[in-house]
């Protein structure tokens, strides 16, 4: 069975203040894919991703996901199906709230609890806590979690019902790297229990790169570099040109890391 498109950028440019911040991006994902933006601060890659959720609407092309053309649907309906984490999020979200309260939220697609929780959503809220081994920290208030901890419950507060395609923007900014391979294996065992599920990770760390994200777009000034298979648009060449450093470019076990030449 072939795989179902559920992403398109056609020909999508952004201006603001008379500066190109994306200049003509192609690319299309399907179902199931798992994709790694990859690109140096201010490269606009979090402009990109506004765009795909409707934040920010293209100067020029057209975008489609799941099916639907922004501008000749309701937005509501796909973004209700896109999840994100965004490292930032911790500060901006209701903090009051406890932990299993949070995850509550995502279930019911609000940033808030404005009436009692049902049985059946505590029920499922705990067994998505057991899945990440937080269930004994489930009245623990959100604000007192750590950093890794935070950004697995935002996490599971991303994936609520119906989500198809989720955005991790930049979500291992603030980790050590104990929290970080962490939040990633969390990552990984949300999507064996979601195998249909697409997933973005924007970084500009190119150790942050899971080895089960097999496709990667290279964004340089607002231009596609490279896009593609992981493994070919992961060279030498292309990340000394990413980067502007001549680099050398090794690998063990599925991780890379860069050193200058």
């Amino acid at each position: 069975m072939e795989p179902k498109p559920i992403l398109n950028f056609d020909s999508v440019t952004y201006v603001k203040n008379k500066s190109t911040i994306l200049d003509n991006l192609s690319f299309s994902l399907n179902e199931k894919d798992s994709l790694v933006i990859l690109g140096r601060n201010g490269a606009g890659k979090t402009t990109l991703i506004n765009l795909l959720f409707g934040y920010l609407w293209p100067t020029s092309g057209s975008i489609s996901v799941f099916g639907e053309t922004y501008g000749e649907t309701p937005m509501v309906p796909i973004q209700n199906q896109i999840g994100i984490v965004q490292s930032n999020h911790q500060e901006t979200l209701l903090q009051r709230l406890t932990t299993i309260e949070m995850v509550v939220t995502g279930l019911i697609g609000t940033l808030g609890l404005y009436k009692e929780i049902s049985k059946i959503q505590m029920e499922e809220a705990n067994s998505l806590l057991s899945q990440i081994g937080m269930e004994s920290k489930k009245d623990q208030p959100f604000q007192t979690l750590s950093s890794g901890e935070k950004m697995k419950i935002l996490l599971l507060r991303a994936m609520g019902k119906g989500k198809r395609l989720l955005i991790l923007d930049e979500p291992a900014a603030a980790l050590d790297l104990t929290a970080r391979v962490d939040f990633f294996l969390s990552c990984e065992s949300m999507k064996l229990k979601n195998p249909n599920l697409t997933r973005i990770l924007i970084t500009h760390r190119l150790e942050e790169i899971p080895e089960s994200f097999q496709k990667l777009l290279l964004l340089k000034e607002g231009k596609i570099l490279a896009f593609g298979d992981k493994k070919k648009v992961l060279t030498a060449e292309n990340l000394s040109n990413l980067y502007d450093l001549p680099l050398v470019l090794n690998e063990q076990n599925g991780q890379y890391s860069v050193s200058v030449s």
